[in-house]
This record gives C-alpha cells, sequence and structure tokens, in this order.
C-alpha cells in the first residue's frame, strides 16, 4: 500500500469512528429542554434515542432512574408522581450527559386550533396597554411547535421549538388566547403553567388526525394519500404563490392608498 493510500485509509477509519461516536450519543427530542414544564402529579415521561442497547440514566430530584435503550435505539424513563415546584435541574447519562436546567413542575396544557388560537400577543397589544410591558412571570412558559407540515410519515421529534417564558421580549409571540389562559390559571393556584402552542390559522381538523384515525373516513384517507405526491405540494404551492403576488400587484396599482408613496395609507 502507498504512503498517501495508508494514510487516507486511517483518516477514513478515523472518521467513521468518529461519526459512529456521535450517532451512539443520547438525543432527546426538543420538548425536552431547559425551561420545560412537566405536568405534577402524574408519571413523568422522559424519552429519546440512543445506540442499540445503551444504557442510560437520569438523575432528577435527589433519585435515579436506569433504562437500556431496545434494539432500535429508543429508550423511555418514567419518573414518579411529583409535586409543584422548581426550578430544577436533570441530569442524563449515557456515552454522553446532557444537563436540562430551568425546570419547573406544575401545569401543562396543550393550546391547538386555528386562527383564534394562533392569533399572537403582538397583534391585540393595543387593546391590552402595558401588557406585554409588564408580563415578566418566569412561572408562564410557551413552548411554540414549528408550523411544519409532513405528508408522508409521522415525525419523531420537532424540527425545532424551545422552551421560553413571559417577558417583554418573548410574550409578543405568545398566543394571546393562551397567555392570559395561563395567567388567570397561575393567579388562581401559584404553581408554573407551561402551554404547548400547537395552532395554525386555517387548518382543517383532518390534518390534525393520525392516519389511522383517517382511515375510518374513507374520502379523507384518499386525499391524505393523493397529498404524499412531493410534485403536487409544489404546484400547489407555487400556485398559490402565483395568486397572492398577482393580487398584492394589482393591489398596489389601484388602491389609492399606495398612490402617494411619501404619505401611503398606513403612515400614522
Amino acid at each position: 500500500m502507498k504512503f498517501n493510500q495508508f494514510y487516507m485509509l486511517k483518516y477514513l477509519i478515523i472518521q467513521a469512528m468518529f461519526l459512529f461516536n456521535i450517532n451512539a450519543q443520547v438525543r432527546l427530542p426538543k420538548l425536552i429542554s431547559n425551561g420545560m414544564v412537566l405536568q405534577r402529579e402524574t408519571e413523568i415521561k422522559i424519552w429519546g434515542w440512543s445506540s442499540t442497547y445503551e444504557k442510560v440514566s437520569i438523575q432528577f430530584l435527589n433519585s435515579f432512574f436506569k433504562t437500556t435503550a431496545d434494539k432500535n435505539g429508543n429508550w423511555e424513563i418514567l419518573i414518579p408522581k411529583q409535586k409543584a415546584g422548581g426550578p430544577f435541574e436533570m441530569k442524563i447519562e449515557s456515552s454522553n450527559s446532557i444537563i436540562i436546567n430551568d425546570i419547573m413542575i406544575g401545569d401543562v396544557w396543550v393550546c391547538s386550533g386555528q386562527s383564534n388560537m394562533e392569533l399572537p400577543m403582538k397583534r391585540v397589544s393595543w387593546n391590552y396597554p402595558g401588557e406585554i410591558e409588564n408580563s415578566e412571570n418566569k412561572f408562564i412558559r410557551q413552548f411554540a411547535v414549528p408550523q411544519k407540515y409532513n405528508f408522508k410519515q409521522a415525525e419523531k421529534d420537532l424540527s425545532n421549538g424551545n422552551w421560553k417564558f413571559a417577558n417583554p421580549e418573548n410574550t409578543p409571540d405568545f398566543s394571546a388566547v393562551a397567555y392570559f389562559f395561563a395567567k388567570e390559571i397561575y393567579m388562581k393556584y401559584k404553581i408554573p403553567i407551561g402551554i404547548i402552542n400547537a395552532s395554525l390559522g386555517g387548518s382543517r381538523i383532518e390534518s390534525w388526525m393520525s392516519e389511522n384515525a383517517l382511515r375510518e373516513f374513507p374520502n379523507y384517507i384518499n386525499e391524505a394519500e393523493i397529498y404524499r405526491d412531493s410534485i403536487l405540494i409544489k404546484k400547489i404551492e407555487d400556485a398559490d404563490n402565483a395568486k397572492n403576488n398577482a393580487w398584492y400587484k394589482l393591489l398596489r396599482q389601484k388602491d389609492k392608498g399606495y398612490k402617494d408613496l411619501n404619505n401611503i395609507w398606513f403612515n400614522p
């Protein structure tokens, strides 16, 4: 073997070992992250992924919990019921170590729906003067689920997302309905409140249902099968974008509010 070939082979082996170690490390879903709120008075499920049959342990509230990943690298641990409180720290160890900080235990609410639930605080701020400016509360937190679809398969994790507590910087993006609900509940019970904002304006209920649930409705499951075609999805998106662009182009040509750009209609 030539000198260069030997070192190239050595390099490839090292890279393969490096990639294997990365893949073997324990990973967590986006929902299980810094600042998360866990549900009180019920078993708490912590789950994630690692290499096949890898041992995983959790240290939380002076207790240790252990499990072993299955043949596909999936693992989960159930933590006994806990009372409301926080902040706490959780340490998850395997071939690597992950520390989750600023954990609260309280009540977690899934806030889902269409535009009425999606409507953010920043769009109603003029109706509630001073609300956002005085919203600082580390015991009210939101996790915003990304507005992303996948017609081909169920996803194991979200593409992104993190927990954010209420303050003048974060509150503008909170669901207004969910925020005021969380605020009222917190004032009543004085325990941490987590809101998982999974909403999308104009979305149909069928789009939130699992494939198995849709099988009871032939028309909808057939429609779901049609939308597995990524080429069709691209055509629909392109057609929608073209309609939107044409509408705005015509608006700017004919709407008198756009005629004088120095005195445009939305300028105070």
